[in-house]
Parts: C-alpha cells; sequence; structure tokens
C-alpha cells in the first residue's frame, strides 16, 4: 500500500493558509465576501489536519527508515500534532466568534508559519533523506550535501546532530 500521508497533507496545509489570508483581507480591505472562505477553510483544515497526522502516523510505522530520516520522521510527528491542536483552536474560535480580532489573526499568522516550516521539513524528509520513496539514486546532489540543511535544523531544535559522525565533516 502507497503512503497515505502526502496524499491528504496539502489540504490542510493549503486550506490553513487560504483562511488566514482570506480574513486578514476581508479585514485589511474591507470586504467581508471573504469570511465564509475563512470561516469554511479553517473548518476543512482543522478537520484533515487530524486525517493527515493519523495518515502519517500511519505511514511512520509502516515504513523502514533509517534511523537519521525515523529522528526527523518523529520531529515531523510531533511539530504536526502541535499544528493540529493549533488549527483545531483556531477552527473553534472562528466559529465562535461573529468577528475575529487580531489576537486571532495573529494566531493565524503563527499557524501560518508553522505550516511553512512544517511542509518545507516533510519536503525535507521526502527529497533530502528518501522518506516513504524507493531509492532512485536520481538525486541533483550527493546524499550528504542534500541532507545537511535538515541536518541544521534539526540540530537548532534538538541542540544536537542526527549523525554524530557528521560532526567531523562538518555537516
Amino acid at each position: 500500500m502507497p503512503p497515505i500521508h502526502p496524499a491528504i497533507v496539502h489540504y490542510p496545509i493549503a486550506l490553513g493558509v487560504v483562511s488566514v489570508f482570506a480574513e486578514t483581507a476581508a479585514i485589511a480591505f474591507g470586504v467581508p465576501s471573504l469570511r465564509p472562505l475563512a470561516y469554511w477553510s479553517m473548518a476543512i483544515a482543522a478537520a484533515g489536519s487530524v486525517l493527515a497526522v493519523g495518515a502519517g502516523y500511519w505511514d511512520m510505522k509502516r515504513d523502514q527508515l533509517a534511523s537519521e530520516t525515523h529522528e526527523l520522521v518523529h520531529l515531523h510527528l510531533k511539530s504536526g500534532v502541535v499544528l493540529m491542536v493549533a488549527l483545531v483552536i483556531a477552527a473553534t474560535w472562528r466559529w465562535s466568534a461573529l468577528s475575529p480580532s487580531l489576537l486571532y489573526l495573529l494566531f493565524g499568522w503563527a499557524i501560518v508559519g508553522g505550516l511553512a516550516v512544517q511542509a518545507w521539513l516533510g519536503g525535507e524528509i521526502v527529497y533530502s533523506h528518501g522518506g516513504g520513496v524507493a531509492a532512485a539514486n536520481q538525486g541533483t546532489t550527493l546524499p550528504a550535501e542534500a541532507k545537511r540543511p535538515s541536518r541544521r535544523f534539526y540540530r537548532w531544535i534538538k541542540g544536537r546532530d542526527l549523525n554524530r559522525k557528521n560532526d567531523d565533516q562538518g555537516l
């Protein structure tokens, strides 16, 4: 069975971003007709994030990942759960308020930032580390070079490198 997570995850990302952009435009430019778009997009993004996290966990348990890749996937899972909770909070907040506040918009923009980082990390896992895909050895750079950005990110988040032997190589 192919991975399920990649088929689902793009919807909560896109709809979460669309919701925040639409809400911001509705307030900034006085276009109240964008509010239903923001309203429903956030609701669907929250529901989709629950499915995406569940599918990601399912796929992680079925994959046979290298230990380095598995650590990145665990970080991706943990941050995905945080974003899922944030999207559910935003959807509940948006549904309970007739007119969203500036605090809601700031929270929404924080979610957009988190979604951008999460999407980047997911791309790194797939395209640099080969997580969830069969190795094709068709990359445009050598594997050590391709993994460098995600290793630096992991070191920054966790305070340590994924692969300690790479410290000697300056990675």
